[in-house]
């Protein structure tokens, strides 16, 4: 990010084209951002799932 002084001042125009420039960036598709979200999410899948269900057994000697 571009840190400007206080002192500069921005035409009407560079400011809109700086916004419109980050609205698209935001918006944009990236594909390795979306692949690591969708790993993540059945990593947390599968670790939910691996956890072994609690037995009758276990249940009644713990009474």
């Amino acid at each position: 990010m571009i840190h400007l002084s206080s002192d500069i001042r921005l035409t009407d125009e560079l400011e809109r084209q700086l916004m419109q420039e980050a609205i698209d960036e935001q918006n944009r598709f990236k594909p390795g951002v979306a692949l690591k979200s969708l790993f993540v999410k059945l990593g947390k899948t599968q670790k939910s799932s691996s956890i072994a269900p609690v037995s009758r057994k276990n249940v009644e000697s713990a009474a």
